[in-house]
């Protein structure tokens, strides 16, 4: 009977670079969502924002609870940031690959992203938004 391999996080160092920064995409859209929806409560995320919900996601990666996200100004500036990492805190279990099966030709399912891919994802974020 076959057996699984790994997700298909690509393992070559082009295609994996590509795909985080698809990734990254996604996150930085969501992110978006977020600014916008801040505006009206009088809020401007700004990088360091931004940052600490980065670091927030890393310590939940890391088996930390993430939350509260650090840096509050106030309670509806942490209700904020807050809101942004819970929604970016779930994206991980929502981009699925495939998996290959042990002749490599055909999927035998899907599996959401694993953490280590998760935390590279994190990096790439991080230096864009610096």
């Amino acid at each position: 009977m076959p057996t699984d391999t790994k997700p298909g996080v690509p393992e070559d160092p082009e295609e994996r670079k590509a795909e985080a920064q698809r990734v990254v995409k996604r996150l930085t859209v969501l992110i978006g969502e977020h600014v916008e929806a801040a505006k009206p409560l009088g809020i401007e995320l700004d990088r360091d924002d931004l940052r600490a919900v980065i670091d927030a996601l890393r310590d939940h990666a890391r088996g930390g609870a993430g939350l509260p996200v650090s840096g509050a100004r106030d309670a509806i500036h942490g209700h904020v940031l807050n809101r942004l990492f819970e929604e970016l805190v779930e994206e991980p279990s929502n981009i699925f690959y495939a998996k290959a099966n042990a002749n490599g030709k055909e999927p035998s399912g899907y599996d959401a992203m694993d953490v280590p891919f998760w935390r590279e994802c994190l990096e790439v974020m991080e230096r864009e938004i610096s």
